[in-house]
């Protein structure tokens, strides 16, 4: 009826369907897992990963595009390692005020709507980049009101620490 080698052959695609369809159902595990936000022991839900993930990179490539923005010439340069840390740090920042602040259901809620996510991404970019995160980029923010004095001209607002004295003094080149 069937010789051996057509037995050998069925038993492998067997076992290879058998590994195929384990890793498919393991897979489709994962997927719905990430679909479901994590809970956390008090019943308040944390932030899934690749949702922190993908909001620190888009946060990066938006300080990068601004940088260039900027200054033109930065086009096509490599970003230098301590600049990547900087901004990475500077993302990571807002990542961390934002999901301290608003619940994981009041993000998605509002994921949406434009004008609030550029109100908080703003707010705390800004929140952020005053405490130092972006320093030595050469990314200004607008002056608050504190800092005006009584005849309307505004003081330039003095570094905090040498090193930000000093990186402030030249420009930014990126070179690889």
């Amino acid at each position: 009826m069937f010789n051996k080698k057509e037995i050998l052959i069925w038993i492998v695609v067997f076992i290879v369907g058998v590994f195929m369809a384990w890793s498919c159902r393991l897979e489709a595990m994962d997927i719905q897992k990430l679909e479901e936000p994590i809970q956390k022991e008090e019943g308040k839900e944390l932030y899934p990963n690749f949702l922190l993930y993908n909001s620190t990179q888009s946060c990066m490539r938006g300080i990068v595009q601004m940088l260039i923005q900027f200054n033109p010439q930065l086009r096509n340069q490599l970003i230098p390692p301590a600049a990547q840390q900087q901004i990475l740090g500077h993302c990571s920042c807002v990542v961390d005020r934002i999901r301290l602040k608003y619940p994981i259901q009041e993000y998605y809620k509002k994921m949406g709507d434009f004008l609030w996510i550029r109100d908080v991404w703003g707010g705390y970019g800004t929140e952020c980049m005053k405490a130092g995160y972006l320093a030595g980029l050469g990314i200004k923010y607008p002056e608050d009101e504190d800092n005006k004095t009584e005849d309307n001209k505004t003081e330039s607002p003095k570094p905090e620490s040498k090193i930000e004295e000093e990186l402030s003094d030249e420009p930014i080149i990126f070179q690889g």
